[in-house]
């Protein structure tokens, strides 16, 4: 069975990480070319305001989810099918981001942030992918980051869970494309959320979420693995990750600032 991307007629986008930056962009494009979106945070008022703020031919609803729990998880997917239709599109977009300082790391900072990156994502898997293969047609899209290619500075927690993403959506790739299931995965470089103020280093080529948002729908149309962007910054960094580690490692940490003697 050949996958094919989803249109609005199969049934309703589901967007978690839904509250804010990318997700809530996504959510606002997605509902002006007329789909039915359901967004999911842990905050019901900040899922409120997105709804509110749709316009166009879809809408917008709230579901607050909290992804690390995956009872509730299982039961909100439930909920949003029988409420709204079955899940066609789902933009597994939860995340959180920890800077981890390797000189005093904090394991709750790396508990947390693999809880909600990585157990959350493979929750959503978990309750998704059954339906989709009963009904033989779906598209996931699992959001990663460009730091999935190689090591950055502070982001020994956060690099590592979307760089496990990566794989996942790899593996999920090979097995359900023969139940008619499309899985992507998003690396984005820079995106000027409220996760860019944590970080300690420079972020060339930088863009906002309602261009990324652009960037994504046009992804979700295609039937490509990978959707980056900015290219002219991914795909560098790409090139700069496939030199040996020997050689790459020392770039990186004197382009970021990490190579100055400690204070």
């Amino acid at each position: 069975m050949n996958p094919r991307p989803c249109v609005k007629s199969d049934g309703v986008a589901w967007i978690t990480g839904g509250s804010s930056g990318i997700g809530r962009a996504l959510a606002l494009q997605l509902a002006r070319q007329g789909w039915q979106v359901v967004v999911s945070a842990r905050s019901k008022a900040d899922l409120d305001a997105v709804a509110e703020a749709g316009e166009g031919p879809g809408a917008i609803h709230a579901a607050p989810l909290d992804v690390t729990d995956a009872a509730a998880v299982a039961e909100t997917v439930s909920r949003i099918e029988a409420q709204h239709g079955p899940i066609a599109l789902a933009v597994l977009n939860a995340g959180i981001y920890r800077p981890i300082r390797a000189e005093a790391p904090d394991y709750a900072d790396y508990a947390a942030t693999f809880a909600v990156n990585l157990n959350g994502t493979a929750a959503c898997v978990c309750a998704l992918a059954p339906r989709m293969v009963k009904r033989g047609r779906g598209q996931i899209a699992i959001v990663s980051s460009a730091t999935a290619f190689g090591g950055m500075p502070t982001a020994s927690a956060y690099g590592a869970s979307k760089a496990g993403l990566v794989n996942m959506a790899e593996c999920l790739r090979i097995e359900l494309h023969r139940h008619g299931i499309l899985v992507q995965v998003v690396t984005p470089g820079f995106v000027d959320t409220p996760a860019q103020e944590e970080t300690e280093f420079p972020k060339p080529f930088m863009i906002g979420p309602e261009n990324a948002a652009k960037r994504m729908v046009k992804g979700f149309a295609s039937k490509r693995f990978e959707i980056t962007f900015p290219r002219r910054f991914t795909w560098m960094l790409k090139a700069v990750y496939a030199l040996p580690a020997g050689w790459y490692i020392p770039l990186v940490r004197k382009q970021t600032g990490w190579g100055k003697a400690a204070d």
